[in-house]
């Protein structure tokens, strides 16, 4: 078991990892490769602190209780950013009933599906849920509040052992791998991409750090140079797709998982002096959460100045909008304390 105390490391390199990953959705070079490590490290870090807590429970009644609480907290950062992003589902909403030809009760039904799965794409790439609740980065924190049970209802099953469960994930991750860095070949659908089971493999692979921890430790002084040897692989590997297929940030290639895996270990056995802890890891989550706004206003100014191929202005206008809104909110939450605030991260 691993010892508790504040990982400032995660806190630090998950802010990258935010950053990064707003680099993707504004499609700012290089930058948008790197970020394809940002969920992947989201949901090993996640996994690692969750489990470390539940497996030091001994009762069923505490690790039922504390499941709850780590699904009843991400729902609420989920549905309270959720009405802040009404207006624009209430856009995508017009959009999808007149691509569907219609309000019938059928089309709504298909509606609500894409809701909860809003970003699905075809073997063809194209969006088949058209972001449906209005934002697509909240397809993580679905999937998380999903892919959690189902690994535990997997550890019951197989009575702990991890070497079946740790199987299974990686036989959807092969297939996660195959329909999208290799789809041109295959033809399969990347259909799983935003869903839970894309997350399965990184919280086995957290929970698999708690578990042999002891072992790990052993070797992690080589960690450092593996990350560095996985990272330029990623990187390459990245450049080759993107080469190839016009992709250059590419959901799951290969080296996803060895890269994102090496990088949780290196971030927990590396700690950085943050003055506020806190701040930087409230402030991840912000910017994971809050980006879309800005990036559809200012997407929409950019296109009335055309200036649509300044991917990385764009990409630095968002990040320092994102930056400012950060801070007002810590001013807000410190001075009205409002309830609903400090679900926001």
């Amino acid at each position: 078991m691993i010892s508790k105390r504040i990982y400032t490391g995660f806190d630090l390199i998950k802010l990258i990892a935010a950053i990064c990953i707003i680099a993707i959705h504004t499609k700012a070079p290089f930058l948008n490769i790197i970020g394809r490590l940002g969920v992947p490290f989201f949901a090993i870090v996640s996994s690692i602190l969750f489990f470390n807590h539940y497996q030091r429970l001994t009762k069923y009644k505490e690790r039922k209780d504390y499941l709850l609480k780590f699904c009843r907290r991400i729902f609420l950062l989920y549905i309270t950013w959720q009405v802040i992003y009404l207006p624009i589902a209430v856009r995508q909403w017009k959009v999808i009933m007149v691509s569907l030809k219609g309000n019938s009760f059928k089309n709504m039904l298909v509606y609500l599906v894409d809701f909860f799965f809003p970003a699905v794409y075809n073997s063809k790439g194209v969006d088949l849920t058209q972001d449906a609740n209005g934002w697509g980065p909240s397809w993580y924190l679905l999937a998380s509040i999903i892919a959690l049970p189902v690994l535990i209802g997997l550890l019951r099953l197989f009575k702990q052992r991890t070497l079946p469960i740790f199987i299974i994930c990686a036989m959807v991750e092969v297939y996660i791998i195959l329909a999208d860095e290799f789809s041109d070949w295959t033809h399969l659908s990347p259909i799983m991409n935003h869903t839970f089971l894309r997350l399965l493999i990184y919280f086995c692979l957290g929970y698999l750090i708690v578990c042999y921890h002891e072992l790990l430790h052993s070797w992690s002084k080589y960690s450092v140079q593996l990350l560095v040897v996985c990272f330029c692989l990623f990187l390459v590997e990245s450049l080759i797709v993107g080469h190839f297929t016009g992709n250059y940030n590419t959901e799951e290639i290969i080296t996803t998982v060895p890269t994102g895996f090496l990088l949780a270990l290196v971030a927990m056995n590396y700690y950085p002096r943050l003055h506020y802890p806190v701040q930087v890891r409230n402030m991840s989550t912000f910017l994971y959460c809050f980006q879309i706004w800005p990036i559809v206003v200012m997407r929409k100014v950019f296109e009335t100045r055309g200036w649509e191929s300044q991917h990385l202005i764009l990409f630095l206008v968002v990040l320092i909008i994102s930056f400012v809104c950060f801070f007002l909110y810590e001013k807000c939450r410190q001075h009205f304390k409002w309830r609903f605030l400090k679900y926001m991260v």
